[in-house]
């Protein structure tokens, strides 16, 4: 059999989180199997680019569709532009590995297209339990094989395939010295900053996303505070506690490092995970749930954490595992 062509579409954010796992993994594989590993990552996006150049032979980008902050009407703006880029830039694969977001619809559709026979594979959402994800649940119902994380997902995908938590693998040895990570993603979440530089909290690491650190910075000197660091599991294996919204890092942080996390839910993220499916993902983790931005209330939820579950499944080396073997 010739060398398979595999395609990763990292979405951004999150997205790309479930790419660089397997990226790891397929990186393990090279001298025992024949193969090519591209990814497809939103322009502009040089954290998406950071974390993947080392694992895979090829990146070249394509537009968002929509960004998360932006309203739907975007799309209509933004589709061909990124239809023209998919086209132009989207070879022959046998096996196109979507993450999610909107960014993964067109170069999915335009590899299907090019090469029929080829293999779409869906990863939907650690924190999807009651509800679907847009693009994922549109891609299963046209081209592509659902791929999840927890058994319990099967309720909204009987032909999807359970192969564990896609994470990546430990990178550094796990210790405690005492400072409270917030994790803020690609996005950030000025609601739940603002809120937190007004607890009496003093050994504090916060990642800011696209918001401007700086401002940070100026309330909170005693804190350390940035936007992006391509290497965050340096921070998350010291960490004491981890606060942050449903992602991957999050999932990463509970399974990969052992920390107790609190998950911030925000209403207003209107394209995210339902409250109901929060609640569901938390006791997957043993997460406390924080709604309530109130200082105090941010105090009480930290100091009610409980270590996580030793969750043993590797779900990223199963997928690519099932891949390099034509078993899926």
């Amino acid at each position: 059999m010739g060398k398979k062509r595999i395609l990763l579409i990292a979405s951004g954010g999150g997205h790309t989180g479930y790419c660089r796992a397997l990226a790891e993994r397929f990186y393990e594989y090279r001298k025992i199997y024949s193969f090519k590993l591209d990814a497809v990552i939103p322009c502009l996006d040089r954290w998406s680019k950071k974390i993947l150049e080392d694992y895979v032979d090829n990146i070249f980008c394509i537009n968002k569709l929509r960004q998360p902050y932006e309203k739907h009407y975007k799309i209509i703006k933004n589709y061909p532009i990124a239809l023209i880029q998919s086209i132009k830039r989207i070879k022959r694969y046998d096996y196109i590995i979507a993450s999610g977001s909107n960014h993964s619809l067109l170069p999915a559709l335009i590899a299907k297209l090019k090469n029929t026979s080829s293999k779409i594979l869906a990863i939907e959402s650690h924190d999807r339990f009651v509800t679907r994800g847009k693009t994922i649940s549109l891609l299963s119902k046209t081209i592509a094989l659902p791929i999840l994380h927890w058994k319990e997902q099967k309720k909204l995908y009987q032909n999807g395939v359970v192969v564990g938590p896609i994470v990546k693998k430990r990178k550094y040895k796990i210790s405690n010295k005492g400072y409270v990570l917030v994790i803020g993603g690609f996005e950030g979440d000025k609601k739940l900053y603002d809120k937190l530089v007004k607890t009496p909290l003093t050994n504090v690491v916060l990642q800011t996303g696209r918001l401007n650190p700086e401002h940070y910075r100026k309330l909170r000197p005693d804190w350390i505070v940035f936007d992006f660091d391509p290497d965050i599991d340096k921070w998350i294996a010291g960490a004491r506690v981890v606060i942050g919204h449903t992602s991957v890092t999050l999932l990463e942080a509970a399974i990969t490092y052992r920390k107790p996390v609190v998950i911030y839910w925000n209403p207003e993220w209107f394209s995210a995970a339902t409250f109901q499916d929060i609640i569901l993902f938390s006791k997957k983790i043993n997460a406390q749930i924080l709604v309530d931005t109130d200082p105090d209330t941010i105090l009480e939820t930290i100091n009610k954490v409980k270590p996580p579950p030793n969750i043993r499944e590797d779900g990223a080396k199963k997928l690519v595992k099932l891949i390099l073997e034509s078993k899926i």
